[in-house]
């Protein structure tokens, strides 16, 4: 340092600084940097000299100002006067972080000549130097200084100059801030994009506190709207939404958004203005008709490839804003998104499936309630029933029977390309869907008989026979074995279906040449038969199709007034055959629901043929006519239409549901208007309308943590850690916040002398991470302190907190040690409550990998109050109902109360009814975590004749730990009530 080179000193300074970081003092350096450095002229050792006086101890023990810095200030006064830019700006800088006024004190005249400074950058330095020791020791230390700031604004030409004095006015002297702006109103929206970004933060601050000037700011603000900037444009938009209600200004903020979300390619920016697009289409529901007039805007942002941007854009387009003015229009621009899925370079996309069941889901939303619209998009989508992916398959023929159901004159061209396709399907709930429909919507005596055809041919040859072990032996011998076991010629009888339907024998001559032939043929007859997937599907012991395909023709038959009798011969034959395959399946058998079924449909044909039956299956067979006969089904189906549109994904045209606000009566009441306000700026400077209502009603952050909970709720959640009789008695009060868990630990000295280095060491087991630990405390006799720890989660899954607590006394040499008990993290405090659609249910169930089977062993006996006590115990809602207004207006996290649980089971009527007649139940419930994971469950439950309830729960998601944690937990439920019966 006291070399005359001053690169020998720029490295001795560089090293000192580093130590000095590290943590090293060096007090006694000071006076040699004072006598040798300050001196230097070269311009690296002032730079570090000016880092070397921000890291300096400034002071004594006592906190007085060590006189070394007397001369130190003489040296920044020196560099503030310097003929070089460089060094007075970056001196300038460093004042800025100088928080003693004694140092700063002989400088404020120096500083405040640099704002004429001929150097820009002296002179923006020069500005932010003032506003910082206005900032932190007042106005009154540089009284002159606004008004200079203001006379430097108005000749100040440096764009980065002038916003930072205008910043300055404005968090220093509102008034003159006000002033200038107006006076330079038409001039604003040519400036630079930094300075408009002060005026917007101006306008919002003054707005909030008054609206004398509201309207001359609107006008900036409207001005600014148009900007080239992009972030100009979204704070202007931001701005008038918060400012104003009136549809101008929405149309004006909305019109900024939907540029912004056209022209931007970053998918994070997308994200962000659909969220702004879905606040402004939530609280500003009158203004919804300028919004409409945007919807094909906000749908050019369907081309970016991010599954999670279309999501949002659709979820917001189909809502309120879909008119019968614009869905012409939106339903030829989903037609058009949903062709280029088709396309080669689309079907190599990432989620370009995911994308097109969004578009299907669309259509059928659209289409639903505008049914003059569905006749052009029926048909392409008909050509989807023959995907091989289920949910796109499956959504579309829930959108056709909708539109069968619903629209009578849509029935006959549906039904007719059904049939022509039918052979074509691959999907066992596709096919069943399809010839359903056919069973219960085909009047027309033309197209019953054009069903019943192509459902045969679709299932041709018959009889449907399965392959058994000696063919498959056969097939497996070569062809030279073939040949060395020539057989002599026979003759051989087989069973045939004549023309008329009837049942006959046909000798066949097999020979050395007519043998392979015969081979031949047959192994081509099986080629043809396994391209049938309708086949192929009833082969392979499909029940639910199976009956479905007996029950759909023998409908149809009843219906046909003048039915062949060679077309009732092969249903016939169609239904027995099916019949014997399931009676000779594995898992099926005489008592089998699809055999019952099928014999059902057997007898109604021996009635149609006029067969002499006994008395019972008559009028059994009568019984199943009049019972197909009959609109019961349309009616069931009536109501599963009418359960789907309220729990739809899209309400068209409806507006969306507002959260409540309610205030209890005994809160207190805060009025905005009398809160105080230093300088414009404060807590509620940036407050948007939700802020500044739980603002109104106390709700702040301080309130809240002071409040807490319940007194009795807070006390129950308190674990005892260590025993009463221990040195350190130890209690915890874990509380969930979001990501994050807050464990407050009470340590309490039992002894009768002082516990020094009171220390509580955590552990955690599981997805959990301690990020704050408990500090080190010394504890006099029968003190009690408070001690916190912060805990991270980054998964839904069961942890444990444990570890223990070290002391020392003074009359004991060695550290002692107690043993905390463990802590056990609720699942249920990450599982909030949600709801979900059958549909979406059975695709999470197809695809979730991770399943926990647990087994129910339970004491209670009832179906219905085991289901209760699971669904409140596990936080899980029944699938294919919403429940947005069950009490989630105050508590959207909190757990199901019992009048939640029974509400639930009221509203599904089905399940309701099969509890309190059936023996057996099943049920989907479904829960969402504060990670975004899904659970799914279902719970199937059977109640034994000497009334114990045994059965299984079956838990999936797409995680291990969730899956695993709630069987834990659902285990423990059941122990507990175990143990609370006994």
């Amino acid at each position: 340092l006291e070399s005359k080179k001053e690169t020998v000193q720029a490295e001795a300074l560089e090293e000192l600084i580093l130590l000095m970081i590290n943590g090293e003092s060096y007090p006694k350096l000071l006076m040699t940097i004072i006598r040798f450095v300050v001196t230097s002229r070269d311009h690296r050792v002032k730079k570090l000299l000016q880092i070397y006086w921000e890291i300096v101890e400034k002071t004594k023990d006592t906190g007085d100002l060590k006189e070394e810095m007397i001369l130190v200030c003489n040296a920044l006064r020196n560099d503030l006067m310097h003929a070089n830019e460089y060094v007075c700006g970056s001196t300038l800088r460093l004042l800025c972080k100088m928080k003693y006024y004694r140092i700063l004190e002989p400088l404020k005249e120096a500083v405040l000549r640099n704002l004429a400074h001929r150097h820009s950058y002296v002179r923006r330095n020069a500005v932010m130097c003032v506003f910082s020791i206005v900032k932190s020791f007042g106005v009154e230390v540089l009284p002159e200084a606004p008004e200079d700031i203001e006379q430097l604004l108005l000749v100040e030409g440096d764009l980065s100059t002038k916003r930072n004095a205008f910043l300055m006015l404005v968090n220093c002297d509102q008034e003159r801030a006000i002033k200038y702006v107006l006076s330079l109103q038409d001039q604003v929206s040519s400036m630079g994009d930094i300075f408009q970004l002060a005026v917007l933060e101006l306008v919002r601050k003054v707005c909030r506190s008054t609206s004398v000037n509201k309207g001359r700011f609107l006008r900036i603000v409207f001005d600014l709207a148009a900007s080239s900037s992009t972030a100009v444009s979204y704070e202007c938009a931001s701005s008038l939404v918060t400012l104003s209600s009136s549809p101008v200004a929405i149309h004006q903020a909305a019109q900024a958004y939907v540029q912004l979300l056209t022209e931007q390619s970053d998918n994070n920016v997308k994200l962000i203005v659909l969220d702004r697009l879905r606040d402004v289409q939530k609280h500003h529901k009158q203004e919804l008709q300028v919004m409409e007039g945007m919807v094909m805007d906000i749908f050019r942002a369907l081309s970016c490839p991010s599954l999670d941007v279309r999501k949002k854009v659709v979820d917001i387009c189909l809502g309120s804003l879909v008119s019968p003015r614009n869905i012409k229009d939106i339903v030829a621009l989903l037609k058009k998104e949903v062709i280029k899925t088709l396309g080669y370079e689309a079907s190599n996309t990432e989620g370009n499936l995911e994308y097109r069941r969004l578009l299907i889901r669309a259509l059928h939303a659209c289409t639903g309630q505008y049914p003059d619209q569905a006749q052009s998009v029926m048909f392409l989508l008909m050509d989807f029933l023959t995907e091989s992916d289920q949910t796109t398959a499956t959504e579309v023929v829930m959108f056709l029977r909708e539109l069968i159901a619903n629209y009578t004159d849509m029935r006959m061209p549906i039904l007719q390309r059904l049939a022509e396709c039918i052979g074509d399907v691959s999907q066992s709930r596709v096919l069943r869907g399809c010839l359903w429909l056919f069973g219960e919507y085909c009047e027309d005596q033309a197209l019953i008989e054009s069903v019943i055809q192509s459902v045969l041919t679709s299932l041709r040859p018959l009889p449907l026979v399965l392959d058994d072990g000696s063919q498959k032996e056969k097939k497996e011998t070569g062809p030279g074995d073939k040949k060395k076991e020539k057989k002599a010629p026979k003759i051989t009888t087989k069973t045939v279906v004549l023309a008329d339907g009837t049942y006959g024998t046909q000798n066949v001559y097999e020979g050395d040449e007519g043998e392979e032939e015969e081979e031949t043929s047959e192994e081509k007859g099986k080629a043809d038969v396994k391209k049938t997937a309708f086949r192929t599907l009833l082969l392979g012991g499909d029940f639910l199709l199976s009956a479905m395909v007996g029950v759909s023709l023998t409908k149809l038959c009843l219906k046909l007034k003048n039915l062949p009798v060679a077309l009732r011969n092969e249903v016939l034959l169609v239904i027995v055959n099916i019949l014997k395959l399931v009676k000779n399946h594995v898992c099926g058998g005489e008592k089998c629901d699809s055999a019952v079924r099928l014999s059902q449909c057997i007898r109604a044909f021996a009635v149609l043929g006029k067969s002499q039956l006994p008395p019972a299956q008559l009028a059994a067979a009568q019984l199943t006519q009049s019972d197909w006969s009959g609109s019961q089904g349309r009616a069931q189906l009536a109501k599963v239409l009418e359960l789907a549109s309220q729990n739809a994904e899209w309400a068209l045209g409806q507006e969306e549901e507002v959260q409540e606000k309610s205030v209890s009566p005994d809160e207190c009441i805060v009025f905005r208007q009398l809160r105080e306000r230093k300088g414009g700026a404060g807590p509620a400077g940036g407050m948007d309308d939700d802020e500044d209502y739980n603002a109104a009603r106390g709700a702040t952050i301080a309130q809240a943590a002071a409040d807490g909970a319940l007194f009795a709720e807070r006390l129950a959640k308190v674990q005892q850690m260590t025993g009463l009789a221990d040195p350190v008695y130890v209690e915890a009060f874990l509380q969930v916040h979001s990501f994050d868990l807050m464990l407050e630990l009470l340590v309490v000295n039992r002894t009768n002398e002082t516990l020094q280095n009171v220390l509580v060491e955590l552990s955690t087991q599981g997805d959990l991470k301690i990020v704050d630990r408990p500090s080190a405390v010394t504890l006099s006799a029968g003190q009690q302190m408070t001690l916190h720890a912060s805990i991270k989660v980054a998964s839904t899954e069961t942890g444990i907190i444990f570890g223990y607590v070290t002391f020392e006394k003074k009359s004991a040499a060695d550290k002692e040690c107690s043993v905390l008990n463990e802590l056990h993290v609720d699942i249920l405090d990450y599982i909030e409550r949600s709801w979900i659609n059958e549909l979406a249910f059975r695709t999470m169930w197809s695809e979730f990998e991770w399943e926990n089977k647990v087994n129910i062993n339970t004491s209670i006996t009832e179906v219905g109050t085991f289901l209760e006590h699971i669904m409140r115990n596990t936080n899980m809602s029944i699938v294919g109902r919403s429940y947005k207004k069950t009490g989630e207006k105050n508590q959207k996290k909190g757990k199901l109360t019992a009048e939640d649980v029974q509400e639930m089971l009221r509203d599904a009527v089905g399940i309701k009814k099969l509890i309190d007649t059936s023996s057996f139940v099943a049920v989907n419930l479904y829960a969402k975590s504060i990670f975004g994971e899904d659970a799914l469950a279902n719970i199937s439950i059977e109640k034994l004749p000497d009334g114990k309830l045994t059965g299984s729960c079956r838990i999936r998601s797409r995680t291990q730990g969730i899956a695993l944690s709630l069987g834990d937990r659902i285990t423990i439920v059941q122990r507990g009530v175990q143990v609370s019966k006994e």
